[in-house]
């Protein structure tokens, strides 16, 4: 049985401890908990990975690795994660736990010092963090800003989210933006960092076999609990019950072959700090979060108006976020579908089936969720963030206790805030055969192949080859009798040609694309 105590050590200086035998690694957390967005944001989003190149005493990766080594491997990572409305920056430890390694007393204590360095002991030059330091990791920063992007399906989330908290603090970005990024150097992230220091909430975290006032001594021992003077930041985040306004449609086009579809609600002020987030758990796992749920029962498998289709409750903001992926010309008819199964459920159009499905889809995540320590520290970050401490056990007994009423309740409270769609605008693909030494140029046939050009046709190669039927489906770029679309090329193109290679490129051009088929060859 897990016994979870949180404590508060000092002014804004909280420790929550999870003492359980169930785990043969613990797991440490040091967090600076801040405002989300602002000036600084690039600089905090940048401030774990300098500090994580090493400490006063331990100046470079390689000696600090070769501390962790001697801490029977232990692994210490910087992390940058929002939560709400706020910025959590720090760093997180998994290592073996010292009541399962013969020999190991003090490997805890060793593990909470490293972590009390990184935060309070730089590796500095000339009272400054390292400039070479500096420089890599603001370019690292920039990349991974800039590479938010190449993935679609969650860039089309985190877009909605900007669009629909445009004005709210839960719309800005953890990471902050490429012009920030690029002004950083060591003299403003130094700055940023006492700024941190001495404003940030710091929450504390470990998971283990030891118990809890042995783990506040050993914190207790470093800065890392020391007393602080001054405003102390103190973490919230705003629930807007209802959209602000009318219904927001944005449609925003894109590179990319799938059209992204994403719709924002409000949950009536359902969230970890208000009105009854277990009943609306339930309403978003029957609606979209499930393989059994309305979403993906009816709007991808029944009617196919989608590749896929869930449904997120974000309880740290008291939002609800579906998600889907579309053929462009199927936008309105999947909005409308989405938002019809929504009715359906306001309606009480729910099966006692749907009640126990989603039941026992929320507690075995929630059971789950007790079998993984590095789980349970983002679920208890996530409850000091929000300053709420309801087990996971908690969540299992309220979800046991919600009726059809409340879950019809929930539905009815959920408003449509704003719909983003990423109309996608690339023109597929380019293929070329590439042939060596067997066949002669002949006749070309040029054709458009992009989904969604009116040129599309169907492409049949010469007698001279298999007759096989090559054309664009929505599930792959070709598809040949049901094959997957390299193996159909390879297959209709190369057929009685043993040398024949096949190449497949996109580039993602505005111009026609061609495909070429032979239409006579001689050997």
């Amino acid at each position: 049985m897990q016994q979870v105590t949180r404590k508060t050590l000092g002014a804004g200086i909280n420790l929550t401890c999870v003492t359980t035998p169930k785990f043969k690694r613990a797991v440490l957390r040091a967090m600076l908990v801040l405002p989300l967005g602002g000036e600084d944001a690039a600089l905090r989003a940048c401030l774990p990975q300098v500090l994580r190149r090493g400490t006063a005493r331990l100046n470079d990766m390689q000696a600090f690795g070769t501390a962790l080594d001697e801490l029977y491997g232990a692994r210490i990572e910087a992390a940058v994660r929002k939560e709400g409305e706020n910025l959590c920056i720090g760093f997180l430890s998994d290592c073996i736990d010292e009541a399962y390694a013969p020999g190991a007393d003090g490997l805890t204590a060793g593990v909470i010092g490293l972590l009390c360095d990184l935060l309070y002991n730089p590796y500095l030059q000339d009272g400054l963090f390292c400039a070479a330091y500096v420089e890599g990791e603001r370019g690292n920063l920039i990349d991974r800003i800039a590479a938010l992007k190449n993935d679609p399906r969650s860039w089309a989330p985190r877009r909605l989210n900007e669009l629909m908290c445009e004005n709210e603090d839960y719309g800005k970005s953890a990471l902050g933006t490429i012009e920030q990024a690029e002004r950083i150097t060591p003299e403003t992230l130094y700055a940023a960092y006492r700024r941190a220091l001495s404003e940030a909430q710091v929450e504390l975290f470990y998971c283990g076999t030891m118990m809890p006032d042995e783990v506040e001594a050993h914190f207790m021992a470093t800065p890392l609990a020391q007393p602080r003077e001054g405003t102390l930041y103190q973490p919230h985040t705003v629930v807007q019950a209802r959209p602000a306004g009318d219904v927001r449609e944005v449609v925003e086009d894109a590179e990319v072959t799938q059209g992204k579809l994403s719709l924002g609600f409000r949950t009536g002020g359902a969230s970890l700090i208000g009105g009854e987030p277990a009943a609306y758990w339930m309403f978003q796992t029957i609606y979209g979060g499930s393989t059994s749920a309305k979403l993906f029962l009816n709007v991808r498998e029944k009617k196919s108006l989608c590749y896929y289709a869930s449904a997120q409750f974000v309880a740290s903001k008291g939002l609800m976020i579906v998600n889907s992926g579309i053929e462009n010309r199927n936008f309105e008819v999947a909005r409308d579908e989405i938002l019809h199964q929504l009715d359906l459920c306001r309606k009480g159009e729910i099966t006692d089936a749907e009640l126990e499905s989603a039941r026992k889809t929320l507690v075995n995540g929630w059971r789950t969720m007790l079998d993984d320590p590095l789980t349970l520290e983002r679920y208890w970050m996530g409850q000091a963030a929000a300053g709420t401490l309801v087990s996971p056990e908690e969540r299992i007994e309220q979800v046991t206790d919600i009726t059809r009423e409340q879950v019809i309740a929930a539905a009815q409270s959920t408003a449509l805030d704003t719909v983003f769609f990423m109309k996608g605008a690339a023109k597929c693909q380019r293929i070329i055969p590439l042939c060596t030494r067997v066949c002669r140029p002949a006749r070309w046939q040029t054709v458009c192949a992009s989904a969604i050009c009116p040129r599309r046709v169907s492409v049949r190669p010469s007698p001279f080859w298999r007759p096989i039927s090559v054309r664009w489906t929505h599930r792959s770029p070709l598809r040949a009798s049901g094959m997957t679309h390299r193996r159909a090329l390879r297959t209709s193109l190369s057929i009685r040609c043993s040398r024949m290679r096949t190449a497949m490129h996109c580039r993602n051009s505005p111009a026609p694309v061609q495909v070429r088929t032979r239409s006579q060859a001689t050997p």
